[in-house]
């Protein structure tokens, strides 16, 4: 079982590498207000991603086990890999940069809990998350679970690097790096799109 927590790490570690809201907001209150204050961030967006994997995992125990639900979300899991791909190929991101003004812990948990939870991009990667270990990976509920502590400790441990090393990132993060980074996560998440689809192509 153990391997499910590994999985779950390195899940952690892709879905943490995406430079949106949360990263910007992690290192900008780190560098003004310190590395405990990218830690009340990154307390936050654990928080909320606690909430969108049980919404998750209770959202796809309601597609059926058997017949040809695990092709269905072959295909649905693929699609949503394969746009977020592409997305990320086409993307063109600039450096946004939030105030970071308030070094209330409260405050700061919140800011990175609402920025992560209102984003509908994260709900759909943990349903697709949940759907696939249920229906393609079959998971036992134990396996499930450790897969989720990895991909949380994942998350967490990415965020405090992050943080630790915020001073070091901004010095490098520029518009042609951002660029870079979504070039090889669009490559990685099309990987990953034929890799669910390789099955039903071969018939194996």
């Amino acid at each position: 079982m153990i391997y499910a927590f590994f999985y779950g790490i390195l899940t952690g570690l892709i879905l943490s590498s995406m430079l949106g809201t949360v990263f910007f907001c992690l290192v900008q209150n780190s560098i003004v207000n310190g590395f405990k204050s990218g830690a009340f961030v990154a307390t936050g967006v654990i928080i909320s991603d606690i909430i969108l994997i049980i919404l998750g995992y209770f959202s796809a125990t309601l597609f059926p086990e058997g017949g040809h639900t695990e092709m269905i979300v072959r295909i649905c899991g693929a699609i949503f890999l394969l746009i977020m791909g592409i997305s990320n190929l086409r993307s063109h991101k600039k450096i946004l940069f939030p105030n970071a003004d308030n070094k209330n812990p409260y405050l700061l948990a919140s800011k990175g809990f609402m920025l992560n939870i209102l984003n509908p991009g994260n709900y759909l990667s943990w349903l697709a998350v949940a759907a696939t270990l249920n229906n393609v990976l079959h998971f036992s509920n134990n396996e499930r679970w450790l897969y989720y502590s990895g991909a949380l400790m994942g998350i967490f441990g990415m965020e405090m690097l992050i943080s630790f090393s915020a001073a070091w990132f901004k010095k490098f993060i520029s518009d042609k790096f951002l660029h870079r980074l979504d070039r090889v996560l669009g490559i990685v998440f099309i990987v990953f799109s034929l890799l669910l689809l390789k099955p039903l192509i071969s018939g194996k």
